[in-house]
């Protein structure tokens, strides 16, 4: 089986082979097997990241084992891995003779996940300024231009385009470790917000006429200049994420006790 380019086998007992390399073989295959499962628990503690942020799980719903393992087709190990990685990470809190429980998104937490995102976008405005072509701003200017002609920005069109001027942004920034954080921070803002965008009040004020300025200082080599727009951009937004879940009364289980530290998982 292959995983993330490294191949997991299975264990053949040689008597051929020298008391050495066979312990060698035998160190070999449980490292890989450990590293199997080490990937699965990731994988599944991605799986039940993405449900909480989503909202399919509940601040205080508990998690079980047994339950998880079947709904999600795997065995109870690497269900147990994933948890016990997620206490780490302060996603759920970890009870003796318990289980684990959800803990709840904080108010806080979500700003600061939106100002590394907004610091990450920043920074791939300001490598596009320095990288871009006419080609390139062509293809800004046109988005923009459908932006700006869209009459209903309550729509999965809206979403599209908007999802395609920043890609064009960060294709002439060429900085895939400033993506991949960027990346990583949309994945943690809550209820897939950046998915929602075209429901929430104000955001298409933002969408049809935020980007343009941007644009401006890209075209003109201006890097400061798009890097402190884009910042602002995306901040606007978070301020309107927090507001809207203000209303939701999304915060009203923050008073919630805290995950211990990770030295008392287990």
């Amino acid at each position: 089986m292959s995983t993330s380019g490294l191949t997991v086998t299975g264990r053949v007992a040689s008597r051929d082979q020298p008391g050495g390399a066979h312990r060698a073989h035998d160190k070999l295959y449980f490292m890989q097997k450990g590293l199997k499962l080490e990937l699965m628990g990731q994988a599944v503690a991605a799986l039940i990241r993405e449900q909480i942020l989503s909202g399919e799980v509940k601040h205080g719903d508990a998690l079980r084992l047994a339950p998880l393992a079947e709904k999600l087709d795997v065995s109870i190990t690497p269900v147990r891995e994933a948890l016990l990685q997620l206490a780490r990470d302060g996603w759920v809190v970890h009870q003796p003779n318990r289980g684990f429980r959800v803990v709840p998104i904080r108010r806080d937490s979500v700003i600061d996940t939106y100002f590394m995102w907004a610091t990450a976008e920043g920074e791939l405005a300001a490598r596009a300024a320095t990288r871009s072509n006419s080609e390139s701003i062509f293809v800004l200017r046109k988005l923009d231009a459908e932006l700006h002609k869209l009459e209903d920005h309550h729509s999965k069109h809206a979403l599209d385009l908007n999802a395609e001027l920043h890609t064009a942004i960060h294709t002439m920034a060429d900085a895939p470790k400033l993506l991949w954080f960027a990346e990583a921070a949309r994945r943690l803002v809550p209820l897939q917000f950046d998915s929602s965008f075209h429901s929430v009040p104000g955001w298409a004020e933002i969408n049809r006429f935020g980007h343009s300025a941007v644009i401006d200082r890209i075209e003109s080599g201006d890097a400061s200049g798009a890097r402190t727009l884009m910042f602002d951009h995306f901040q606007s937004t978070c301020n309107l994420l927090v507001t809207w879940l203000d209303g939701l009364d999304f915060w009203e289980l923050e008073s919630s006790p805290a995950s211990p530290p990770a030295n008392e998982v287990g």
